[in-house]
């Protein structure tokens, strides 16, 4: 792994090292849906094998290992580095390579990469419009920029969109209202429409909260004991009104979506 100092307010961004140990279990797709995230990423923006990917927060290589097993060379960038030790774990054999360093100082040169990937990182990072400078410059001139989302209408999302807004649980990086469009705000220009991946997943409705109460999603970093307490008891109600017993085994619809962005030539 390599580690490459950036100057900079890197701190304020929202650092992943405390969920290092639990990511791939409460983040990670069912089985088998990875790799059909991946085709979906390099079929949107039309990379074949030995292109050059570029993820910006690559964690624990949620997305960057099965990418790579497509053939792509992918280079990953995040702060935290128990995560990306994670993914060199994981790594094998596949061309995966790690640097810890700040998103919004990439220490890459022009037109090093044929596309970045980004994917729940920018509401993380308060220099967001740097970060977006940035892919713009490391992109060579047919590059595309690529941002990934899990679905926002299933009843988890759902509860913890009306929770925030009505608590004020704010970003540190990208607002939440501007989540849908920031890129088209700052000058990037959209390639095509977007697409998206349906799937399933299996749960019992009680983890979720006891996910919120053992602080597992990094919203609830910031809360006090007090809000914690309140949000788990509205997620309880919530999830009892829907599914009726918390302890029963559920299946809940869910997706994936890509939308792929040519950065402004102005």
């Amino acid at each position: 792994m390599t580690e490459r100092s950036a100057q900079g307010p890197r701190d304020e961004s929202v650092v992943f090292d405390r969920a290092a140990d639990i990511y791939d279990a409460t983040r990670g797709f069912p089985p088998g849906v990875a790799e059909r995230v991946a085709a979906l990423v390099t079929e949107a923006a039309e990379l074949k094998a030995g292109a050059r990917l570029l993820e910006i927060g690559v964690g624990t290589g949620r997305l960057a290992l099965p990418l790579a097993a497509r053939g792509l060379r992918v280079t990953g960038v995040d702060l935290s580095r128990r995560m990306m030790e994670r993914l060199l774990a994981k790594r094998g054999s596949l061309s995966v390579d790690v640097v810890r360093a700040d998103a919004a100082q990439l220490p890459f040169t022009r037109a090093s990469f044929d596309a970045v990937l980004g994917v729940h990182v920018f509401h993380l990072i308060p220099r967001w419009r740097d970060v977006l400078q940035e892919i713009a410059r490391v992109l060579n001139p047919r590059g595309v920029f690529v941002r990934g989302a899990d679905d926002r209408a299933s009843e988890w999302a759902q509860w913890h969109d009306c929770f925030r807004r009505d608590h004020r649980v704010g970003n540190v990086g990208v607002a939440y209202e501007q989540i849908e469009n920031f890129p088209e705000q700052e000058g990037f220009r959209p390639v095509g429409a977007p697409r998206r991946l349906a799937f399933a997943r299996h749960l019992e409705p009680r983890r979720l909260v006891e996910q919120v109460v053992r602080r597992d999603w990094s919203w609830t970093w910031r809360l006090s004991d007090a809000q914690i307490a309140e949000a788990a008891e509205s997620l309880r109600a919530s999830l009892a009104q829907r599914f009726g017993h918390l302890d029963s085994r559920v299946e809940v619809q869910s997706g994936f979506s890509v939308r792929v962005y040519r950065p402004s030539t102005d």
